[in-house]
């Protein structure tokens, strides 16, 4: 079955609004093996909101409506539906009761204009609105299906998953195939790489996948179509293990799994304490490791030494390899971090140090250079790497590849293969 997701509202056109609407439903239709393939918005036009509804019956099965539910005369999202599929609107005797219920609750009379929300296009299965005032509705002629929702989201996501979406899942049957989905997250290796890599494995249809490229990580999404769920999730199980043979330790996690909560789970397992000191992340390290609940258990504090005072003072890093090496330096690097490892006691100390830009640059230490070091019990180690992008991409990449030595250093220390 195909769809299209007609949303209405001026509001959404000029960004008063984000539509996030057609994230939720398109969600949920694809759950369903409802194949979204359009996403519309409309502004509270009524000669542009039936063009746009007769293009949509004429190219999806099912049209989704959201918006244009509401008592004022620009709200005409019934009155076009029923106007294209050549239906009238009936008045629902049990939607004006509660309507008129809506407003006794609130000790005040029913506007008359209010009335206009309980009419709906002849043989509509009414969607009941326990939030609001405007009842949302199923109409179906041949094999023609439009599904009229409201549009604040906080009514139409319960009204959605209560009333819709059971008669969705009844038109589309048991024995329809469904999309069963899964996320691969990557670290260490950019789009056009990991398209090299997994070679042949990204013409494959079921499950098929795409490559999603995220700020500081790469996203791997796998869709298997089959009516069957065990038979969907071996598909994606087995096609798991096949990029995972291809990226090694690049795949940090899947689904809603994080870089921290992965990173601070070997911690805890461990029994490892780690600490950190910042220069060009200002905080951010330890603000992605205090973002999950139980960071004390492992994080014990760190120290943004910015400038040189503070990470001569503070963190004990010697002021002649300021002055020889300079502050992004790998030899600076090092001795912040084995500085706060020593300075808290922590197993782990954790520094970065480097140009996030716009400024500061030079051809020997351009923009974007980064080195993180690592503290622990066996030694001192210094990483470099050179980002692109601009300030925030910079930060949260160095924050990210942090994270991810850890990570890795972790793995080492359980004797699994590490690959960088």
């Amino acid at each position: 079955m195909k769809a299209e997701i007609v949303a209405t509202g001026t509001e959404l056109l000029v960004g008063e609004t984000l539509n996030t609407s057609a994230h939720f439903l398109t969600g949920k239709l694809s759950a369903l093996g409802i194949e979204v393939d359009y996403h519309t918005t409309v502004g509270d036009n009524s000669e542009r909101l039936e063009a746009v509804l007769r293009q949509a019956l004429a190219r999806a099965d099912l049209v989704v409506t959201t918006g244009g539910l509401g008592p004022t005369a620009d709200d005409l999202t019934k009155e076009l539906v029923a106007k294209v599929l050549g239906l009238e609107l009936e008045l629902d005797a049990g939607s004006l009761a509660e309507i008129e219920r809506f407003f006794a609750r609130r000790k005040g009379p029913m506007p008359a204009s209010n009335k206009k929300q309980a009419y709906f296009p002849r043989g509509a299965k009414i969607l009941p609105n326990k939030l609001g005032t405007a009842p949302g509705a199923l109409v179906r002629q041949g094999d023609k299906t439009v599904l009229i929702l409201p549009g604040p989201p906080f009514e139409m996501e319960p009204m959605f998953d209560d009333y819709a979406y059971p008669e969705l899942a009844k038109l589309v049957g048991t024995a329809a195939e469904r999309m069963h989905f899964r996320v691969i997250k990557v670290f260490g290796i950019g789009e056009s790489a990991m398209e090299e890599v997994l070679g042949d494995l990204l013409q494959q249809t079921n499950p098929s996948m795409a490559l999603l490229a995220k700020r500081a990580e790469m996203h791997i999404r796998l869709v298997a179509r089959s009516a069957d769920a065990a038979k969907a999730n071996m598909l994606l199980g087995e096609t798991e293990q096949q990029i995972r043979a291809k990226l090694g330790n690049k795949v940090f996690g899947r689904d809603e799994e994080t870089m921290i909560g992965i990173v601070g789970a070997g911690l805890r397992e461990r029994g490892l304490k780690i600490a950190t000191a910042e220069s060009c992340t200002g905080g951010l390290l330890g603000a992605a490791l205090t973002q999950e609940p139980g960071s004390s258990d492992f994080y014990l504090g760190g120290v943004v030494g910015y400038a040189n005072e503070l990470k001569e003072g503070l963190l004990g890093v010697k002021a002649d390899t300021l002055r020889t090496c300079g502050a992004v330096s790998a030899e600076v690097a090092r001795q912040m971090a084995a500085g706060i490892r020593e300075r808290t006691g922590a197993d782990l100390g954790l520094a970065t140090t480097g140009l996030a830009g716009p400024g500061g640059g030079s051809e020997g230490k351009p923009i974007g250079l980064v080195f993180i070091g690592l503290a622990t019990p066996d030694g001192v180690e210094a990483q470099k790497f050179q980002f692109y992008g601009g300030r925030e991409s910079v930060r949260q990449l160095t924050v990210m590849a942090a994270l991810n030595w850890v990570r890795l250093s972790l793995l080492l220390k359980k004797g699994e293969p590490v690959s960088q």
